[in-house]
Protein backbone atom coordinates (compact mmCIF):
# COMPACT_ATOMS: atom_id res chain seq x y z
CA UNK A 1 0.00 0.00 0.00
CA UNK A 2 0.96 3.82 -0.65
CA UNK A 3 3.30 5.42 2.32
CA UNK A 4 0.60 7.08 4.68
CA UNK A 5 0.14 10.70 5.60
CA UNK A 6 -0.59 12.14 9.17
CA UNK A 7 -1.99 15.16 9.44
CA UNK A 8 -2.22 17.18 12.93
CA UNK A 9 -3.98 20.16 14.00
CA UNK A 10 -2.64 22.40 16.33
CA UNK A 11 -2.27 26.44 18.08
CA UNK A 12 -0.12 28.65 15.67
CA UNK A 13 3.04 28.50 17.19
CA UNK A 14 3.35 25.42 18.56
CA UNK A 15 4.63 23.90 15.27
CA UNK A 16 8.05 23.02 15.75
CA UNK A 17 7.59 21.47 19.71
CA UNK A 18 4.76 18.98 17.46
CA UNK A 19 7.63 18.57 15.07
CA UNK A 20 9.54 17.49 18.15
CA UNK A 21 7.38 15.51 19.53
CA UNK A 22 7.10 12.99 16.41
CA UNK A 23 10.04 13.14 15.20
CA UNK A 24 11.32 11.61 19.38
CA UNK A 25 8.09 9.13 18.49
CA UNK A 26 8.29 8.02 14.98
CA UNK A 27 12.18 9.04 13.83
CA UNK A 28 10.92 7.18 10.47
CA UNK A 29 8.53 9.75 9.96
CA UNK A 30 9.19 12.84 7.77
CA UNK A 31 7.57 16.47 7.66
CA UNK A 32 5.52 17.05 4.49
CA UNK A 33 3.00 19.58 3.28
CA UNK A 34 2.42 22.56 6.32
CA UNK A 35 0.64 25.48 7.36
CA UNK A 36 0.50 27.67 10.67
CA UNK A 37 -1.49 25.31 12.71
CA UNK A 38 -1.44 22.69 10.73
CA UNK A 39 0.79 19.75 9.65
CA UNK A 40 1.39 16.60 7.78
CA UNK A 41 4.03 13.77 7.87
CA UNK A 42 5.01 11.22 5.78
CA UNK A 43 5.25 7.49 7.06
CA UNK A 44 7.01 4.59 5.28
CA UNK A 45 4.60 2.29 3.67
CA UNK A 46 3.19 -0.13 6.22
CA UNK A 47 0.44 -2.90 6.40
CA UNK A 48 -3.00 -2.28 7.74
CA UNK A 49 -2.29 -3.67 10.85
CA UNK A 50 0.64 -1.45 11.34
CA UNK A 51 -0.88 1.19 9.93
CA UNK A 52 -3.59 0.47 13.13
CA UNK A 53 -1.26 0.72 15.65
CA UNK A 54 0.31 4.71 14.62
CA UNK A 55 -0.92 6.50 17.86
CA UNK A 56 0.07 10.39 17.70
CA UNK A 57 1.41 10.97 21.57
CA UNK A 58 1.69 14.59 21.50
CA UNK A 59 1.18 17.37 24.21
CA UNK A 60 0.38 20.29 21.62
CA UNK A 61 -1.56 18.20 18.57
CA UNK A 62 -5.22 19.44 19.22
CA UNK A 63 -6.35 16.75 16.68
CA UNK A 64 -4.71 14.18 14.55
CA UNK A 65 -5.90 11.79 11.70
CA UNK A 66 -4.66 9.90 8.22
CA UNK A 67 -4.87 11.66 5.25
CA UNK A 68 -6.53 10.96 2.11
CA UNK A 69 -5.38 14.14 0.18
CA UNK A 70 -6.57 17.92 -0.35
CA UNK A 71 -9.13 19.54 -2.51
CA UNK A 72 -8.26 22.38 -4.51
CA UNK A 73 -10.58 22.82 -7.43
CA UNK A 74 -14.12 22.53 -7.93
CA UNK A 75 -17.49 24.12 -6.95
CA UNK A 76 -19.26 22.39 -3.57
CA UNK A 77 -21.36 20.18 -5.33
CA UNK A 78 -18.25 18.96 -7.04
CA UNK A 79 -15.74 18.87 -4.41
CA UNK A 80 -18.66 16.97 -1.76
CA UNK A 81 -17.96 14.33 -4.54
CA UNK A 82 -14.61 14.21 -5.11
CA UNK A 83 -14.62 13.30 -0.69
CA UNK A 84 -16.23 10.41 -1.16
CA UNK A 85 -13.98 9.17 -4.33
CA UNK A 86 -11.23 9.88 -1.67
CA UNK A 87 -12.87 8.12 0.81
CA UNK A 88 -13.22 5.06 -1.28
CA UNK A 89 -15.09 2.49 0.18
CA UNK A 90 -14.84 3.13 3.86
CA UNK A 91 -17.66 3.46 6.29
CA UNK A 92 -17.55 6.30 8.74
CA UNK A 93 -19.77 7.21 11.87
CA UNK A 94 -19.54 10.69 11.88
CA UNK A 95 -18.19 13.54 10.17
CA UNK A 96 -16.01 16.84 11.30
CA UNK A 97 -15.29 19.86 9.66
CA UNK A 98 -13.58 22.19 11.13
CA UNK A 99 -11.25 25.15 9.79
CA UNK A 100 -7.35 25.29 11.11
CA UNK A 101 -6.31 28.49 13.22
CA UNK A 102 -5.92 31.43 11.41
CA UNK A 103 -4.34 33.37 13.92
CA UNK A 104 -2.00 33.15 17.09
CA UNK A 105 -5.30 32.95 19.61
CA UNK A 106 -5.86 36.52 21.12
CA UNK A 107 -4.72 38.11 17.43
CA UNK A 108 -7.01 40.31 16.25
CA UNK A 109 -9.11 38.82 19.33
CA UNK A 110 -8.78 35.42 17.82
CA UNK A 111 -10.36 32.27 19.25
CA UNK A 112 -10.69 28.69 17.61
CA UNK A 113 -14.10 27.19 17.18
CA UNK A 114 -16.36 25.69 15.08
CA UNK A 115 -18.64 28.11 12.52
CA UNK A 116 -21.44 28.26 10.31
CA UNK A 117 -19.39 27.58 7.67
CA UNK A 118 -17.85 24.23 9.09
CA UNK A 119 -21.44 22.93 10.53
CA UNK A 120 -23.24 23.85 6.88
CA UNK A 121 -20.15 21.70 5.17
CA UNK A 122 -20.48 18.76 7.41
CA UNK A 123 -24.53 19.14 6.97
CA UNK A 124 -23.97 18.96 3.48
CA UNK A 125 -21.17 16.01 3.88
CA UNK A 126 -23.76 13.72 5.60
CA UNK A 127 -26.89 14.77 3.18
CA UNK A 128 -24.41 13.01 0.26
CA UNK A 129 -22.84 9.93 2.38
CA UNK A 130 -23.13 7.60 -0.05
CA UNK A 131 -23.68 4.96 2.62
CA UNK A 132 -26.38 4.05 4.99
CA UNK A 133 -24.97 4.27 8.59
CA UNK A 134 -23.93 7.56 8.94
CA UNK A 135 -24.78 9.57 11.90
CA UNK A 136 -26.71 12.33 10.20
CA UNK A 137 -26.92 14.83 13.04
CA UNK A 138 -24.07 17.25 12.58
CA UNK A 139 -21.33 17.84 15.18
CA UNK A 140 -22.96 18.70 17.97
CA UNK A 141 -22.79 15.42 20.46
CA UNK A 142 -19.83 13.66 20.58
CA UNK A 143 -18.40 11.00 18.79
CA UNK A 144 -18.21 7.07 20.45
CA UNK A 145 -15.14 5.83 20.99
CA UNK A 146 -14.30 3.39 18.10
CA UNK A 147 -16.41 5.38 15.56
CA UNK A 148 -14.54 6.32 12.51
CA UNK A 149 -14.53 9.53 11.76
CA UNK A 150 -14.30 11.68 8.58
CA UNK A 151 -11.97 14.10 8.38
CA UNK A 152 -12.85 17.46 6.58
CA UNK A 153 -9.47 20.52 7.60
CA UNK A 154 -10.84 23.83 6.17
CA UNK A 155 -7.19 25.11 4.66
CA UNK A 156 -8.70 28.58 4.56
CA UNK A 157 -11.50 29.07 6.39
CA UNK A 158 -13.78 31.94 6.15
CA UNK A 159 -12.79 34.13 8.62
CA UNK A 160 -16.16 34.18 11.83
CA UNK A 161 -18.28 37.20 11.37
CA UNK A 162 -17.98 38.58 14.20
CA UNK A 163 -14.45 38.62 14.37
CA UNK A 164 -11.89 42.13 14.30
CA UNK A 165 -10.35 40.64 11.01
CA UNK A 166 -13.87 40.58 9.50
CA UNK A 167 -15.18 43.44 10.56
CA UNK A 168 -12.36 45.66 10.36
CA UNK A 169 -12.17 45.22 5.92
CA UNK A 170 -16.09 44.24 6.09
CA UNK A 171 -16.88 45.27 2.42
CA UNK A 172 -13.63 43.39 1.24
CA UNK A 173 -14.24 40.10 3.03
CA UNK A 174 -17.94 39.59 2.25
CA UNK A 175 -16.78 38.49 -0.84
CA UNK A 176 -15.61 35.72 1.21
CA UNK A 177 -19.17 34.44 2.18
CA UNK A 178 -20.10 33.84 -1.69
CA UNK A 179 -20.98 30.27 -2.21
CA UNK A 180 -18.24 29.85 -5.09
CA UNK A 181 -15.39 30.75 -2.19
CA UNK A 182 -14.77 27.35 -1.10
CA UNK A 183 -10.75 27.70 -0.62
CA UNK A 184 -8.78 24.27 0.06
CA UNK A 185 -9.90 21.50 2.01
CA UNK A 186 -7.79 18.79 3.71
CA UNK A 187 -9.71 15.11 3.64
CA UNK A 188 -8.55 12.35 6.44
CA UNK A 189 -10.01 9.69 9.03
CA UNK A 190 -9.26 8.82 12.48
CA UNK A 191 -10.24 6.19 15.17
CA UNK A 192 -12.30 7.51 17.91
CA UNK A 193 -9.59 7.00 21.21
CA UNK A 194 -9.66 9.73 23.58
CA UNK A 195 -11.37 12.71 24.51
CA UNK A 196 -10.20 15.35 22.72
CA UNK A 197 -10.90 12.98 19.07
CA UNK A 198 -14.77 12.80 19.69
CA UNK A 199 -14.99 16.02 19.39
CA UNK A 200 -14.53 17.91 15.89
CA UNK A 201 -11.14 19.23 15.60
CA UNK A 202 -10.51 18.51 19.56
CA UNK A 203 -12.47 21.52 20.38
CA UNK A 204 -15.15 21.64 23.07
CA UNK A 205 -17.21 24.44 21.73
CA UNK A 206 -19.04 25.73 25.02
CA UNK A 207 -21.92 28.09 25.72
CA UNK A 208 -20.43 30.28 28.36
CA UNK A 209 -23.32 30.61 31.12
CA UNK A 210 -24.77 34.54 31.25
CA UNK A 211 -23.56 34.20 35.71
CA UNK A 212 -20.15 33.28 34.66
CA UNK A 213 -18.10 36.26 35.53
CA UNK A 214 -14.59 35.00 33.40
CA UNK A 215 -13.18 33.14 30.35
CA UNK A 216 -11.14 30.71 33.26
CA UNK A 217 -14.49 28.85 33.65
CA UNK A 218 -13.89 27.76 29.78
CA UNK A 219 -10.60 26.39 30.84
CA UNK A 220 -11.51 24.97 34.14
CA UNK A 221 -15.11 22.63 31.97
CA UNK A 222 -12.72 21.73 29.61
CA UNK A 223 -10.39 20.58 32.29
CA UNK A 224 -12.31 18.73 34.26
CA UNK A 225 -13.91 16.66 31.21
CA UNK A 226 -11.05 16.02 29.74
CA UNK A 227 -9.23 14.78 33.17
CA UNK A 228 -12.14 12.92 34.46
CA UNK A 229 -10.67 13.15 37.87
CA UNK A 230 -13.11 12.66 40.28
CA UNK A 231 -13.66 15.70 41.61
CA UNK A 232 -17.02 16.16 42.77
CA UNK A 233 -19.54 17.07 45.63
CA UNK A 234 -17.82 17.23 48.93
CA UNK A 235 -14.38 17.63 47.32
CA UNK A 236 -12.42 19.75 48.58
CA UNK A 237 -10.37 22.29 46.70
CA UNK A 238 -7.67 24.34 47.14
CA UNK A 239 -7.46 27.09 43.96
CA UNK A 240 -3.97 28.94 43.71
CA UNK A 241 -4.91 31.97 41.70
CA UNK A 242 -9.16 31.74 41.96
CA UNK A 243 -9.40 35.75 41.12
CA UNK A 244 -11.88 36.90 39.79
CA UNK A 245 -13.56 33.67 39.86
CA UNK A 246 -14.69 31.78 36.67
CA UNK A 247 -12.68 28.78 37.16
CA UNK A 248 -14.01 28.57 40.57
CA UNK A 249 -17.57 28.52 39.66
CA UNK A 250 -17.00 25.84 37.46
CA UNK A 251 -15.88 23.78 40.71
CA UNK A 252 -18.58 24.97 42.58
CA UNK A 253 -21.42 23.92 40.39
CA UNK A 254 -19.91 20.43 40.81
CA UNK A 255 -20.64 20.44 44.19
CA UNK A 256 -17.09 20.85 45.32
CA UNK A 257 -16.16 23.19 48.39
CA UNK A 258 -13.21 25.76 47.33
CA UNK A 259 -10.98 27.57 49.11
CA UNK A 260 -9.49 30.07 46.51
CA UNK A 261 -5.94 31.78 47.55
CA UNK A 262 -5.17 34.77 45.77
CA UNK A 263 -3.77 38.66 46.41
CA UNK A 264 -6.39 40.06 44.10
CA UNK A 265 -10.59 40.45 44.60
CA UNK A 266 -13.11 37.52 44.11
CA UNK A 267 -16.15 38.38 41.99
CA UNK A 268 -19.07 39.58 44.93
CA UNK A 269 -21.20 36.94 42.99
CA UNK A 270 -18.88 33.84 44.16
CA UNK A 271 -17.75 35.18 47.22
CA UNK A 272 -21.77 35.02 48.50
CA UNK A 273 -21.26 31.12 47.66
CA UNK A 274 -21.79 29.07 50.41
CA UNK A 275 -19.11 26.50 49.65
CA UNK A 276 -16.59 29.07 48.91
CA UNK A 277 -14.05 30.44 51.24
CA UNK A 278 -11.16 33.24 50.13
CA UNK A 279 -8.06 33.78 51.41
CA UNK A 280 -6.39 37.35 50.33
CA UNK A 281 -2.90 36.87 50.00
CA UNK A 282 0.01 34.72 48.61
CA UNK A 283 0.26 31.69 48.47
CA UNK A 284 3.55 32.32 50.01
CA UNK A 285 2.14 33.21 53.32
CA UNK A 286 -0.72 30.86 53.42
CA UNK A 287 -0.21 29.07 56.90
CA UNK A 288 0.13 25.21 55.89
CA UNK A 289 -2.72 23.82 58.03
CA UNK A 290 -5.08 24.96 55.76
CA UNK A 291 -4.27 22.53 53.39
CA UNK A 292 -5.13 19.51 56.02
CA UNK A 293 -8.32 18.74 54.39
CA UNK A 294 -7.80 19.87 50.93
CA UNK A 295 -7.88 16.73 48.67
CA UNK A 296 -7.26 18.50 45.23
CA UNK A 297 -5.29 21.31 44.10
CA UNK A 298 -5.83 23.78 41.29
CA UNK A 299 -3.28 26.20 40.09
CA UNK A 300 -3.41 29.16 37.45
CA UNK A 301 -0.76 31.63 37.85
CA UNK A 302 0.50 34.07 35.39
CA UNK A 303 4.55 33.20 35.89
CA UNK A 304 6.77 30.44 34.09
CA UNK A 305 6.52 26.78 34.63
CA UNK A 306 9.04 26.27 37.18
CA UNK A 307 8.06 28.71 39.22
CA UNK A 308 4.48 27.04 39.22
CA UNK A 309 5.78 24.35 40.38
CA UNK A 310 7.89 25.73 42.95
CA UNK A 311 4.71 27.23 44.48
CA UNK A 312 3.00 23.38 44.72
CA UNK A 313 5.87 21.41 45.47
CA UNK A 314 6.15 23.84 48.54
CA UNK A 315 2.40 22.89 49.17
CA UNK A 316 1.84 19.28 48.38
CA UNK A 317 5.54 18.14 49.72
CA UNK A 318 4.62 19.72 53.31
CA UNK A 319 4.90 16.52 55.85
CA UNK A 320 0.83 17.98 56.85
CA UNK A 321 -0.47 17.88 53.57
CA UNK A 322 -2.00 14.86 52.09
CA UNK A 323 -3.12 16.13 47.95
CA UNK A 324 -5.25 13.24 45.97
CA UNK A 325 -4.77 14.88 42.60
CA UNK A 326 -3.96 18.30 40.78
CA UNK A 327 -5.09 20.25 37.87
CA UNK A 328 -2.08 22.30 37.19
CA UNK A 329 -1.81 24.93 34.26
CA UNK A 330 1.83 25.47 32.88
CA UNK A 331 2.10 28.77 30.83
CA UNK A 332 4.91 29.88 28.52
CA UNK A 333 5.89 33.17 28.35
CA UNK A 334 8.46 31.97 25.61
CA UNK A 335 7.20 28.92 23.74
CA UNK A 336 10.55 27.56 23.65
CA UNK A 337 9.41 26.58 27.29
CA UNK A 338 7.61 24.02 25.58
CA UNK A 339 10.38 21.50 24.63
CA UNK A 340 10.71 21.04 28.04
CA UNK A 341 7.46 19.52 29.65
CA UNK A 342 8.91 16.17 30.06
CA UNK A 343 11.22 17.55 32.64
CA UNK A 344 8.17 19.50 34.21
CA UNK A 345 6.29 16.06 34.22
CA UNK A 346 8.76 14.03 35.76
CA UNK A 347 9.52 16.49 38.67
CA UNK A 348 6.00 16.32 39.33
CA UNK A 349 6.09 12.27 39.44
CA UNK A 350 9.28 12.95 41.59
CA UNK A 351 6.26 14.17 44.00
CA UNK A 352 4.27 10.79 44.17
CA UNK A 353 2.13 11.66 41.47
CA UNK A 354 1.85 8.22 39.42
CA UNK A 355 -0.87 9.20 36.81
CA UNK A 356 -0.37 12.51 34.53
CA UNK A 357 -1.26 13.14 31.39
CA UNK A 358 -1.25 16.72 29.91
CA UNK A 359 -2.46 18.78 26.81
CA UNK A 360 -2.71 22.14 25.67
CA UNK A 361 -6.67 22.45 25.74
CA UNK A 362 -9.17 24.39 22.95
CA UNK A 363 -9.37 27.07 25.75
CA UNK A 364 -5.68 27.22 26.23
CA UNK A 365 -3.52 30.06 25.19
CA UNK A 366 0.24 29.80 25.34
CA UNK A 367 0.11 26.86 28.32
CA UNK A 368 -1.04 23.67 28.54
CA UNK A 369 -2.79 21.86 31.59
CA UNK A 370 -1.32 18.70 33.58
CA UNK A 371 -3.62 16.47 35.49
CA UNK A 372 -2.29 14.53 38.30
CA UNK A 373 -3.44 11.71 40.20
CA UNK A 374 -2.00 9.43 42.85
CA UNK A 375 -2.87 5.62 43.08
CA UNK A 376 -3.52 4.15 45.19
CA UNK A 377 -4.77 7.03 47.14
CA UNK A 378 -4.96 6.53 51.30
CA UNK A 379 -5.86 8.90 53.23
Amino acid sequence: MPSPFVFITSQVGAEPIIKAEVARQYPESKPAFSRPGLLTFKFPEMDAESLEKIRIRSVFARSWGFSLGTITQGTEEERVAQVWKLAGDRRFDRIHVWGRDLHKIGDYKFEPRRTQQADALCWKLCQEYPGDTLWRYGQEIPAHYGDLVLDCVLIDPIPPEDSARFLAKREENAALLSPERQGNWLIGYHRVHSFSSALPGGMLNLDVPPEVVSRAWLKMEEALRWSRLPMGAGSRVCEIGSAPGGATQALLSRGCEVLGIDPAEMDPVVMEHPNFRHIRTRIARVRRKEFRKIRWLTCDINVPPNYTLDVIESVVMHPEVNVRGMILTLKFPDWNMGFEVQDYLDRIRGWGFNKIKARQLHYSHQEICVACLKKPFHR
